[in-house]
């Protein structure tokens, strides 16, 4: 009798796990709208699902550097389901329109949908999703910018033309996980002259003679790429009122300024509007209207890293050209492919890295917002949702390549409540040193 009753425990326990087995289902997450954060979890998906105990993590991006996705399988955090994330790189903007279904630019067959990468084995294949979270680099109500021109810049692509009154995101749950750091990028042929060592205090001020650094021969350097921008500098630049580096001084090498700036919708552009360019009030407004060779409009951050590296119809490869942008802290440039000629500069004698944002030695950063349609998210969505967006606030979470700009929200020592708010000492609920 009792050998009899153990078998069938057996093959009750043989057919519950079966019927687990069964039940496990494929769990789609899709991450739509800040360019940064593509960035971010391009980088960090793989590790959240080693986290909760995936297998056979596999990840690829399709060829433009947009769209990608990252799978595992039998996830045991999760009860066994295969999870995928994909994340795609559009505007910021795009983070509430997609979740409300305001617009459908892509065609799908409705508009909570968007184009992503279809899977890892064809990222390259795009296909219509349903949007779970909507990522931007601001609020949606600081889409307030204006912009008209060529979607992508001296490549072409057709006008466009974008007037935004900002965004309601009323209705959609949103989280505040991470702080995104911004920064410049200078094409290599902006350069001017300065103090070397030999000119003692002087050293590092601009010049265009040796009398300038106290009179030691030699000691006015070569002219080579600048590595530092003022505020004063960054706003006459992108509100297109300076037209030749040379009107900074003489000290700059003279030719056409040429301004890169995203469309209006993209966050990293709002951020340039509050943070920078109109500042606490008393800065200038943004540049609206393209001015081809000046001032040049482009849709995502890689669009406009071309564009500083001097990209064009004529020169597909880039080339030498006053051309200066901005995009996300962390961007590679300076490698072979379209940003060879890219270098990253200072922005008032600091770069956007996690210490200065964190501690109020920079200030050219915005709060990440995360929306959610909650009532939209489905029941096997939502403990990954919770995961996601947990795992994304903890500072011990931020992937290595992105530690050293990218900072969680809770160890922010200055922080600001809104775009239009400047950074103030809060003091950090996670603290972290230094």
């Amino acid at each position: 009798m009792k050998k009899k009753t153990l078998k069938t425990m057996v093959a009750a326990a043989a057919v519950l796990s079966s019927a687990a087995i069964a039940q496990a289902a494929t769990v789609d997450i899709n991450i739509y709208g800040a360019s940064a954060q593509y960035l971010f979890w391009n980088t960090a998906a793989s590790n959240f699902l080693t986290a909760k105990g995936c297998t056979s993590i596999t990840k690829a991006e399709d060829s433009s550097k947009k769209h990608g996705i990252t799978s595992g399988k039998a996830c045991s955090g999760f009860g066994g389901n295969d999870v995928i994330i994909r994340y795609s790189s559009k505007a910021s903007y795009e983070s509430v329109r997609s979740l409300k279904g305001t617009t459908n630019p892509d065609g799908c067959p409705n508009a909570y949908q968007r184009k992503m990468a279809d899977s890892v084995t064809a990222p390259n294949t795009l296909t219509c999703q349903t949007i779970t979270l909507g990522a931007s680099d601001v609020s949606g109500e600081a889409f307030v910018q204006e912009s008209h021109g060529q979607k992508f810049g001296p490549l072409g692509g057709g006008l466009v033309d974008n007037v935004l009154t900002g965004e309601n995101a009323s209705g959609l749950t949103s989280y505040n996980p991470l702080v995104v750091p911004f920064g410049f990028f200078v094409n290599n042929a902006v350069t001017a002259k300065k103090c070397t060592t030999a000119a003692g205090a002087m050293s590092g001020e601009y010049c265009a003679s040796d009398a300038d650094c106290g009179g030691t021969a030699g000691s006015c350097g070569a002219a080579s790429t600048i590595d530092n921008i003022t505020r004063l500098q960054a706003v006459s630049i992108f509100s297109g009122t300076i037209a030749d580096w040379s009107d900074f001084g003489g000290y700059f090498t003279a030719q056409p300024v040429v301004a890169c700036l995203r469309h209006a919708g993209s966050g990293t552009a709002a951020a340039l509007d509050f943070s920078v360019v109109r500042g606490n009030g008393w800065g200038s407004g943004l540049a609206s209207f393209e001015n081809p060779g000046a001032v040049w409009f482009n849709e995502g951050s890689t669009d406009l890293i071309k564009c500083v590296n001097g990209n064009s119809t004529a020169t597909p490869s880039g080339s030498a050209i006053g051309a200066i942008g901005y995009a996300d802290a962390d961007q590679t440039v300076g490698a072979a492919g379209t940003s060879q000629n890219v270098k990253a500069v200072k922005y008032n004698g600091h770069f956007g890295t996690r210490y200065s944002i964190r501690n109020g030695v920079y200030d050219f950063w915005t709060t990440q917002w995360v929306y959610e349609d909650a009532a939209r998210t489905s029941l096997a969505q939502r403990p990954v949702v919770d995961a996601l967006v947990a795992y994304a606030s903890s500072p011990a979470n931020v992937p290595a390549t992105k530690a050293k700009y990218w900072a969680t929200k809770d160890e922010m020592k200055f922080f600001k409540g809104s775009e239009a708010e400047y950074p103030y000492l809060l003091g950090a609920i996670n603290p972290q040193l230094p």
